[in-house]
């Protein structure tokens, strides 16, 4: 009976971390095939505003108040989310640089990306579709 509950308590922290796996996405036409931890960093901290390739990028991101979007930056950056909101009140107070477009769910950041092929987001690698591209892996 101990080693089935051992069992299931592993599976489930197996199946949990699994899950908390995040993703950057892109529209399928999009030029961008895939972005190093750093570029991803460069444009959702604003730092850069374009691809490696020279086109813009527009960086969606989720509500202020999603755990998505804490497990994001966290995996991304190793940084809090009020860190985060912090860095981007200081960037916006200097007039230097303008945030992520923030959408309300990981199927509107979908949405977009499917209409805007300069769009990249970020969602859950349990929320993928077949009609998106995956550029980056954060963990």
């Amino acid at each position: 009976m101990m080693k089935y509950l051992i069992f299931l308590l592993s599976t489930l922290i197996v199946s949990l971390q699994a899950s908390a796996d995040m993703i950057v996405i892109c529209h399928p036409d999009s030029e961008v095939e895939q972005l190093s931890r750093k570029q991803v960093i460069d444009l959702y901290m604003g730092r850069v505003q374009h691809f490696p390739n020279g086109n813009k990028a527009s960086t969606l991101d989720l509500p202020s108040d999603s755990d998505q979007r804490a497990k994001f930056y966290k995996g991304l950056t190793g940084k809090s989310l009020s860190q985060i909101n912090a860095y981007w009140a200081r960037l916006i107070f200097a007039g230097r640089a303008t945030p992520p477009q923030a959408v309300q769910s990981s199927q509107e950041v979908i949405d977009t990306i499917m209409k805007d092929t300069t769009a990249i987001g970020y969602i859950r690698k349990s929320e993928l579709v077949d009609s998106v591209r995956v550029i980056a892996h954060v963990e």
